[in-house]
């Protein structure tokens, strides 16, 4: 019968991810569905001007804010516990893309909740964290042309971030499904 240690550690490294990761993993995971139904709320379905648009945007903005700080969280705990290894047998391109990939989701993590930040504070709108505090701004109100600019970034940011998404996703089904090498169980 196998120790319970040898289920989360071998000779090279853990097997899974440590359990806060994973937690933050899936907490992250499921606030990124909510933001991106939220926003597209926002941007392709326009609530008019109301309580409704300032809660959604409340939101948005305040959950944003909590992405950006898990996110923090994740680097620190995932730099102290370390992450699994790809079986050897995994092919050169798909180790260099799932690094990539990794590496991609978390500097667009950390960049898009920072844009969108300002892309608010840009409108002139302070960001009131879950209506508990407000954030401080750093730009303030800006002329319209550059909120704009703003705006442009963090469209863009979601998009870069829902393909990336996809991709990592994509992964996921392909260790599962086509190779069943059991990377899946990493993040399990």
């Amino acid at each position: 019968m196998a120790s319970t240690r040898s289920l989360y550690v071998t000779d090279e490294g853990p097997a899974r991810y440590a359990v806060p990761m994973r937690w933050l993993h899936w907490i992250t995971a499921i606030l990124i569905a909510g933001m991106f139904f939220v926003g597209g709320w926002l941007v392709y379905f326009d609530p008019g001007d109301g309580p409704l648009k300032e809660t959604l945007y409340g939101l948005h903005e305040s959950t944003g804010v909590t992405i950006w700080v898990l996110v923090l969280l994740r680097i620190v705990v995932r730099l102290a516990t370390g992450a699994p290894k790809l079986p050897g047998n995994t092919p050169a391109g798909v180790r260099v893309l799932a690094t990539l990939n990794h590496i991609a989701l978390y500097l667009v993590l950390l960049v898009q909740p920072v844009l969108g930040f300002l892309d608010a504070n840009a409108w002139g709108a302070p960001l009131h964290w879950y209506g508990l505090f407000v954030v401080p701004s750093p730009i303030g109100k800006q002329p319209d042309a550059v909120a704009q600019g703003f705006s442009d970034l963090h469209w863009w940011g979601a998009a870069i971030l829902l393909l990336l998404l996809a991709v990592h996703i994509a992964g996921a089904l392909y260790h599962a499904f086509v190779r069943r090498d059991g990377v899946i169980r990493h993040m399990a």
